[in-house]
């Protein structure tokens, strides 16, 4: 099941929320943020840091 967790972050004023879902192989998170773009493809990663380091840089690629 997907949810979303209590981990929020900022950057470059778009804010970033973390989601999570326990596939009983571990949990794993991936990120959404506020500017509404679509992703047409929608990535997990084993650990939150990672999750929001991508989220960063694919709000570096839409903003260039």
């Amino acid at each position: 099941m997907i949810k979303t967790t209590t981990t929020k972050a900022t950057y470059r004023g778009i804010t970033i929320a973390v989601m999570s879902e326990n596939s009983g192989h571990g949990t794993t998170y991936s990120c959404t943020n506020s500017t509404h773009t679509p992703k047409l493809v929608v990535r997990w990663f084993p650990t939150q840091g990672e999750a929001i380091a991508n989220e960063r840089k694919e709000i570096d690629a839409v903003l260039r």
